[in-house]
């Protein structure tokens, strides 16, 4: 009683079994009733019956169930339920029209089932939770989307498909293809091949399984019909996530997709199959798939009959059917409702029906073994044909799994990295047979900038970052670089390198494993004198021992200790992969690691993205719009602002900023400047960063200044990207006119508002921008930049772990000429940092401290007009 009333609401949760269908206006149309008014449970008691008549029984009642469906007045599902007699379990035969139903329906049936039947026995009401999006509601969601245009990008795949390969086979009888002349021959794989299929076959080609049933039957077809081109038709699940907030997880329905895949076999060596390139080949196939099939039969039959995509209603049908319904087994064990799968009884289909295919395929994992039923007409094709082919497929898949065992085997192909866009030869160039590359994926804009500037200078250090950091509380400094060698070990970023050569542009290659080059010191025995000389000794070797971009990991520690529980920390790296906040983010967790380390503890870690989810954020962006916008902006704008060069430069793109002028401004302005910033709603990067535009057109005699800001990249619409490591900054042109008469304040507010729409377009590189642009090409947009530096490595979790960070000494070098880099503590600082060989130091010096007069003067009166804000101060 209990499991009648479970299945009574399962067909009252799930439309889709409450489904009708009319033909109407020569269209058949689908519509739920509201309730199911037939009793879709039976119970048939086969206890008086012997064990050797129960069958024949069972096998009737099915076929009577099975035939009872009805499509236009329901219901679509019927249950049996069979008690065999005393100290025999009852059998539940379920029978469910294929229109309302697939696979994975299945199981969410199953399942609802046991849980609906487990709570009436428990005297509790049913409760198979909200659901998720209604059957009508997908299939309303698809046709529309077809009826936009959603799914045309796809049309050209499939109308190639069909047109590529032929449908027809080789048959041996001219007879009829009917189902009452099937027969079907049924070949296994055994246990322990199998089992290499399913578990240590698809690590060596990073294939699925279907991938290695697919190029093991495409070889036997090819040679059968003598054809480098087979056409197989193929199932999916059909539930793509192609449809935005639509949820079908626990949706019960018909969404299954059939399409043709026209598979284009290499060709054997020799008689030989290299299934390296079979499987590599094949795998590329089945992902260039659009949609996952789920488009063609979208278009086949949603498009309007004036559309294009009605030509696929004429492509001839896929004489070969695939089906791969991975492992089926009965859910629950011990208590649960089911216990084990019983025999097939009934007529799915009946005898009368025509085929609609020649040879169907189905794998099906059972027992721990690979069975591959081959259903044919015996009318066409004779038996031993049928077998010949299926045993060649399984001697395939043997092939197949002692060639996959080999120590040679291996290898990547364009598709498992998709932001790459290579071709197989650049796969096999870079990743060699897979195992120790992790991802390939672009650089960003600013990273390609990086590069090229390192590429033009190679025996220049710009862009080579050395921290220098004295920390207290380290008592086992082996252990502390254990701790960076775990965070190594865990963030991909700091496992890449840069390739250039042989590809369209460059990429960063991320490896499986690195090893983090540690040089430890002790010098606690050495005098203060000695010590301060090992360690300008250390610092000057480091930062000329340079740095290969083609090498992991771009990074490298000195870790000095000096006393029993101080270590001095020379942390180089190379900017191309670590902007300020990841500095900061990597270091916290290295502290976090070594407190673990030392502590006996597991550490206490953020979850973080991994860097390519910004890539892929990045790939989407409209490239269209972003041009429009700074097209706009650099309008009019032909030739860099004029630097007060000391002497001009004599090579383009070859500038570096290795010596440094700081300034600071008093705890008094800076407290006055945050005053100013909070009462006005602007940030104190907007106030510097007019300060320094009012500082070059006072230099230049310009009223229309570019120079390049930096900003940080992260994209508020990407969840977790404050957490997350890797090279997201990016360098853009911030364009400002002057305006003399206006006030500071409002000039500012109104540079502010530039600066917000064009952060909406800051993922373009520079490169692209300067093509935007009036200037000529050759010459830069700027040769000048400012940065707000962020380097947060005091916070809180530092402290947490136990250490203290005494003292922090930063070595960042650009190519630009003249760079303002800011940073704000107690009070505002600056490093005005400089080429020497362009820039006297006077220079910088006399531009430094005008700089801090100007922010005195917006700190003293930010309403007073443009023009009458000093730049020089008393003892001028």
């Amino acid at each position: 009683g209990a499991l009648e009333r479970a299945m009574d609401a399962v067909v009252a949760h799930h439309e889709a079994l409450r489904m009708r269908f009319a033909l109407v206006d020569g269209s058949w149309v689908q519509d739920v009733a509201p309730s199911e008014t037939a009793a879709v449970f039976r119970r048939c008691d086969l206890s008086a019956l012997d064990a050797g008549a129960q069958p024949a029984a069972m096998e009737q009642a099915a076929v009577a169930a099975q035939t009872s469906l009805d499509i236009a007045g329901g219901p679509l599902c019927r249950a049996v339920l069979f008690g065999l007699g005393a100290g025999r379990r009852p059998r539940l035969f379920v029978t469910i029209h294929h229109l309302a139903v697939d696979g994975v329906s299945w199981r969410i049936l199953l399942e609802d089932l046991e849980a609906a039947y487990h709570q009436i026995a428990a005297g509790q009401p049913v409760d198979l939770g909200a659901g998720t999006t209604a059957y009508r509601a997908w299939a309303k969601r698809l046709a529309e989307h077809v009826a936009s245009g959603g799914l045309d990008g796809a049309l050209a795949y499939w109308s190639e498909a069909s047109r590529r390969a032929s449908a027809e086979l080789p048959v041996d009888h001219d007879g009829p293809n009917t189902l009452s002349s099937g027969g079907v021959v049924s070949v296994r794989l055994g246990r322990d091949e199998t089992d290499a299929l399913l578990h240590r076959v698809p690590e060596v080609y990073q294939t699925q399984v279907n991938d290695v049933l697919l190029g093991a039957l495409g070889s036997v077809l090819s040679r059968w019909t003598g054809r480098d081109d087979v056409l197989i038709g193929m199932e999916g699940h059909g539930r793509e996530d192609i449809l935005e907030r639509l949820d079908t997880s626990r949706t019960v329905g018909w969404f299954t997709s059939e399409f043709p895949v026209a598979l284009s076999l290499p060709r054997p060596v020799d008689g030989v199959d290299d299934w390296g390139v079979v499987l590599k080949s094949v795998k590329e196939q089945l992902r260039a798939v659009p949609h996952r099939g789920l488009s063609y039969g979208a278009l086949r039959y949603l498009s309007p009959p004036d559309s294009p995509a009605a030509a696929l209603r004429e492509d001839p049908s896929p004489q070969i059917l695939f089906n791969y319904h991975g492992q089926w087994n009965a859910a629950g064990a011990g208590e649960g409702l089911y216990r084990a799968w019983g025999d097939g009884i009934g007529q799915d289909i009946s005898l009368e029906s025509p085929r609609t295919c020649l040879l169907e395929i189905i794998g099906v994992i059972q027992g721990g073994e690979l069975e591959l039923a081959w259903t044919y007409s015996g009318a066409v094709h004779d038996e031993a044909t049928v077998r010949r082919l299926a045993t060649g497929t399984v001697q395939a898949l043997r092939e197949i799994v002692a060639h996959c065992a080999r120590p040679d085997a291996g290898g990547r192909s364009p598709s498992d990295f998709p932001l790459a866009h290579l071709d197989q030869r650049q796969v096999d160039a870079i990743a060699g047979d897979g195992r120790g590359v992790e991802d390939i994926y672009p650089l960003t804009p600013l990273q390609a900038g990086m590069l090229f500037h390192a590429l033009v200078d190679a025996e220049g250090r710009a862009y080579h970052n050395q921290l220098c950091v004295e920390l207290s509380g380290v008592s086992d400094p082996r252990a502390f670089g254990m701790a960076w060698q775990r965070v190594v070990d865990r963030t991909p970023i700091l496992r890449s390198s840069v390739v250039w050569e042989g590809v369209d542009e460059p990429l960063q290659v991320v490896h499986r494993e690195v090893v983090l080059p540690v040089v430890h010191h002790d010098w606690r025995h050495l005098s203060p004198e000695d010590a301060e000389e090992q360690r300008r000794q250390v610092i000057a070797a480091d930062h000329a021992a340079g740095m290969d971009l083609t090498l992991a990991p771009l990074m490298r520690l000195v870790i000095a200790q000096v006393s029993d529980d101080e270590i001095l920390l020379v942390w180089t790296s190379h900017h191309v992969f670590l902007d300020g906040w990841s500095t900061g983010e990597v270091f916290t967790e290295v502290c976090e690691q070594y407190a673990a380390i030392v502590g006996g503890r597991a550490p206490r870690l953020p979850a973080r993205r991994p860097f390519r989810d910004y890539l892929q954020w990045l790939d989407h962006q409209d490239r269209r719009e972003a041009e429009e916008h700074w097209r706009r902006v650099l309008s009019g704008f032909d030739s860099p602002i004029p630097l007060p060069y000391d002497r001009q430069p004599a090579e383009a793109h070859r500038a570096e900023s290795s010596e440094s002028m700081p300034v600071e401004l008093s705890a008094g302005q800076s407290r006055r400047l945050h005053g100013v910033a909070r009462r006005s709603g602007l940030t104190l990067n907007t106030i510097v960063q007019g300060a320094w535009a009012l500082l070059l057109a006072r230099y230049c005699g310009e009223r229309d200044v570019v120079f390049g800001t930096t900003v940080s990249g992260r994209p508020a619409e990407l969840p977790g990207v404050e957490s997350m490591v890797g090279m997201f900054i990016n360098t853009i042109p911030t364009r400002v006119g002057i305006d003399e008469g206006q006030s500071a304040v409002s000039w500012l507010r109104a540079l502010q508002d530039e600066q917000v729409e064009s952060r909406n377009f800051d993922f373009v590189s520079l490169a692209q921008l300067q093509s935007w642009s009036d200037v000529p090409g050759g010459t830069n947009l700027f040769d000048t930049m400012v940065v707000f530096e962020n380097y947060p490595i005091e916070g809180a979790l530092v402290d947490e772990a136990g250490l203290a960070v005494r003292d922090v000494q930063g070595v960042d070098t650009t190519n630009f000429p003249l760079t303002l880099s800011a940073y704000l503590d107690d009070r505002l600082r600056f490093d005005l940092e400089y080429d020497p060989k362009l820039f006297d130091p006077d220079t910088a010096e006399r531009m430094a401290g005008h700089l801090q007069v100007l922010l005195g003067g917006i700190a003293a009166d930010p309403d007073r007009p443009i023009a009458e804000l000093p730049l020089l101060g008393e003892d001028e």
